[in-house]
């Protein structure tokens, strides 16, 4: 090449990379994900079977995983919709209609219609000038009501979605999670588009009758040259109709549907091809995925298919260069819970991803190339914000717990005032102690200070509250913190960084106003998971190996997480990230013993045993008693031990082979009796039937302030009111349950007094029978007019005893 041209090639290079836009690259975990990627999951599962059977007939079935192990890193091929176009676009030359089910538009139903792109309409319309990433305020010309309240104007934003109250002009990752977080948003196509390089752009046109916006040829954002072009409209109708009309789509990934926005109601991930007869009060969307990505689902899936269900976490690179989402470098998401007290509610998708008992979450790390070789060296795309690979995968492995927490604001109850990006992360205006989770660590200079605030250190360890949170840290050793106050709400979506100033109020915080809102967290630090396995995965091409150093590259990220982590927690809790055979308790993560009782539990591998294998049992302390090893015989896969309570307190216990079975943890909590409680699972307020019996047993739990369960506890049963009770001593199960089966006896209501064997009886619970069903002599009378007796054709009031069978009922 003559040196002329390469000055010249040079040059242009530098003036186009001068005119690109920073586009902000996030996590990419939000509430919404969930329901998100099972949906895409399932749509490419769907069209992945109808092409086998297309091609092979009823007969076509899956590829085998050719996955394998290179040392600590699990290997999987991107075959059989690992890496898949999961959910491609079709809706193009359709139209969809929402249809209010209700006069206030409270509720929407959808259908595909017969009216088709109006060009006339985007023709004529005048010009709304948005670059890119823009927002422009327009007046409706009818009261438009939009899931229970009114709106005459309405913002027209750059990414094909208009919002009520207020614009959106962010350029983040275009998810479900941040349409159901914002403003209440109509997203025709949620995608992120550049009207300032379109021919026409963006055109509304209105009148009594409808309210129009065009998108006319506007391209997909693009740092050089023109993307593809999209051609669609959004309708808007007085009786509170809309309608998105489709003519030439040509794009990888969008979101299509209505919202209510702030994170109201439960979203529904639908098939709007598919149709539904349903009727939807909040969200409704559907996320269309025309690129390649990992399917998580089935990714996790192949790597159950050579691994034992033995991690808490398993994590993707990939060598594809498939990025982990549109905008997002990297992200979690919580396959199942059992928690409750930190924002999260419990539930369990996890059979959807190939594992039976043990598996939390996965991370979809993304390509391999984004990450320096350093674990410690900055990641380029985040930067500014601090981030390594290291904090990138304890940001990633936190969110199994964080942030979802929040104490809630008094002018605005569905606000969460210490959430800020896609409300999976601390707010920018949060003094989140540096955590993980996006948080800044903020100087306050005093009141009389201009300006008042400094951010002075980002993302540097899970902070005392994440701690407590996450279960490694009691609440009474979490500090105060607080909240800077008085700036619009898109400041606490501001990325953190070091050096920012700002001016605001300032709200204190104490860990007691957050479990106030979320609960206390259950279990607590005393029981709570402190040790975690993690799997480390790269994708690859199918029939390839990746290169030594790619291993070496994820090896060095795997080693060093260890110890990072625990520095992270503050030595409270650890990883495991080996690649070994399961080894499992079955009173993991965490069970209960009386006091002086004895409980059976048992350790188990997912094999059959080729040989008799020792397994080692040790106690940290004295509060528990185990024997030093037990045996699985040959051939067998478990075997069983006791555990005797000694003392009150919690113990460690762990159970060893050798290092190809992981070490299996479990902690015990020994209690008296008197720290423990009784309630009733079923059986209370029946009604006594004949000869005085019950028609179903009366069965209690027993458990401490953690939920956990206590077999082997002695629970007495006194009938107060006569009758009889069998037995009269009765031994929890080994779900910590216990029945008894009493007789009340004909006579009017009984009660039965339970307690625990140590304890008083007023320590107990009451079970309450009622008296049987009786009508009065002369209860049958007219409803009107009282006289007694049934007339054909009237209504009649009855009168008795126990009619509605124990419930009470109350006529409108």
């Amino acid at each position: 090449m003559p040196r002329r041209f390469a000055v010249f090639l040079s040059v242009l290079l530098l003036v186009q990379s001068g005119l690109a836009r920073q586009i902000k690259v996030i996590c990419g975990t939000n509430p919404e994900r969930r329901k998100e990627e099972l949906h895409l999951h399932r749509q490419a599962v769907l069209a992945r079977r109808a092409a086998q059977l297309q091609a092979n007939g009823a007969q076509g079935g899956a590829q085998r995983s050719t996955g394998r192990d290179i040392g600590n890193v699990a290997i999987i091929e991107d075959s059989d919709g690992v890496v898949a176009k999961r959910n491609p676009f079709d809706l193009d030359l359709k139209t969809l209609t929402f249809t209010p089910t209700t006069s206030k538009a409270t509720a929407y139903k959808f259908r595909l219609t017969g009216d088709p792109y109006d060009a006339s309409a985007a023709s004529v319309g005048h010009l709304v000038k948005l670059s890119d990433d823009d927002s422009h305020a327009e007046p409706i010309p009818f009261p438009f009501a939009f899931f229970g309240n009114i709106y005459q104007s309405v913002s027209v934003n750059s990414d094909g979605n208009l919002t009520f109250n207020a614009g959106d002009n962010a350029s983040t990752e275009r998810s479900l999670g941040r349409m159901v977080a914002g403003e209440p948003r109509i997203c025709p196509l949620f995608r992120d588009l550049d009207p300032s390089k379109a021919l026409k752009g963006v055109t509304v046109t209105s009148d009594a009758t409808r309210f129009v916006v065009s998108w006319v040829q506007v391209p997909e954002y693009s740092d050089f040259g023109t993307a593809s072009l999209q051609t669609f409209q959004v309708r808007l109708y007085p009786d509170g109709h809309i309608q998105f009309a489709y003519n030439g789509i040509n794009t990888g990934s969008a979101i299509v549907g209505i919202a209510p926005g702030n994170f109201q109601g439960s979203s529904s991930v639908v098939s709007f091809l598919a149709g539904s007869p349903a009727s939807y009060s909040s969200t409704v969307a559907e996320r269309f995925g025309g690129n390649n990505e990992i399917d998580i689902q089935t990714a996790t899936q192949k790597f159950y298919e050579t691994h034992d269900d033995a991690y808490d976490y398993v994590a993707f690179f990939n060598d594809e260069d498939i990025p982990a989402g549109p905008g997002a470098v990297s992200w979690e998401q919580t396959v199942r819970n059992n928690r409750t007290g930190y924002g999260d509610f419990p539930f369990d998708d996890a059979s959807d991803y190939g594992s039976t008992s043990r598996l939390q979450a996965v991370l979809n790390l993304g390509p391999l190339s984004q990450f320096p070789i350093d674990p410690t060296a900055l990641v380029s795309l985040r930067a500014d914000s601090g981030y390594n690979t290291l904090k990138l995968m304890a940001h990633e492995a936190g969110h199994l717990f964080l942030a979802y927490a929040s104490v809630s604001d008094p002018n605005n109850p569905l606000a969460r005032p210490m959430l800020g990006l896609q409300q999976a992360h601390w707010a920018f205006n949060f003094n989140a102690e540096a955590s993980f989770m996006e948080g800044n660590r903020i100087l306050d200079n005093g009141p009389n200070a201009e300006p008042r605030y400094k951010v002075t250190e980002t993302v540097e360890q899970y902070s005392p509250l994440d701690q407590y949170l996450m279960g490694f840290r009691p609440a009474s050793e979490v500090p105060p913190s607080f909240l800077v106050t008085g700036n619009p709400p898109s400041f606490s979506r501001t990325f953190p960084q070091v050096g920012i100033t700002f001016d605001g109020g300032r709200r204190d915080i104490q860990v007691d106003e957050i479990i106030g809102v979320e609960g206390r967290r259950t279990p607590d630090s005393t029981v709570a998971q402190r040790h975690f396995r993690i799997a480390f995965v790269i994708i690859v091409r199918q029939g390839s190996t990746p290169p030594a150093a790619e291993i070496a590259q994820v090896e060095g990220y795997r080693s060093q997480f260890e110890p990072f982590y625990a520095h992270a927690s503050g030595a409270r809790a650890h990883v495991d990230t080996s690649l070994r055979q399961a080894l499992a308790l079955s009173v993991a993560p965490a069970a209960g013993v009386v006091a002086g009782g004895a409980i059976t539990a048992t350790v188990s591998i997912q094999r059959a045993a080729p040989a008799p294998l020792t397994v080692n049992l040790v106690a940290s302390s004295s509060a528990i008693s185990v024997p030093g090893s037990v045996v699985i015989p040959k051939g067998a896969t478990s075997t069983s031990f006791t555990i005797t309570g000694v003392q009150q307190g919690v113990e460690d216990l762990s159970a060893t082979v050798d290092n190809t079975f992981e070490t299996a943890y479990a902690r015990v909590q020994v209690l008296q009796p008197a720290f423990l409680a009784l309630s009733t699972v079923s059986g209370n307020k029946q009604v006594i039937g004949n000869g005085g019996a019950l028609a179903q047993p009366i069965v209690l739990k027993v458990t401490d302030h953690n939920n956990l369960t206590y077999p082997g506890a002695s629970v007495q049963a006194v009938a107060t009111s006569g009758g009889t009770v069998t037995p009269q001593v009765a031994v929890t199960d080994a779900s910590g349950q216990a029945s008894f089966q009493w007789t009340p006896g004909p006579a009017g209501s009984a009660q039965l007094q339970v307690f625990l064997d140590g304890t008083s009886p007023t320590q107990g619970v009451s079970i309450t029978a009622l008296p049987p069903t009786r009508i009065n002599a002369a209860g049958v009378v007219n409803a009107a007019s009282f006289s007694a007796g049934i007339t054909v054709g009237g209504l009649s009031t009855i009168y008795g005893t126990t009619l509605a069978g124990g419930a009470t009922q109350q006529a409108m």
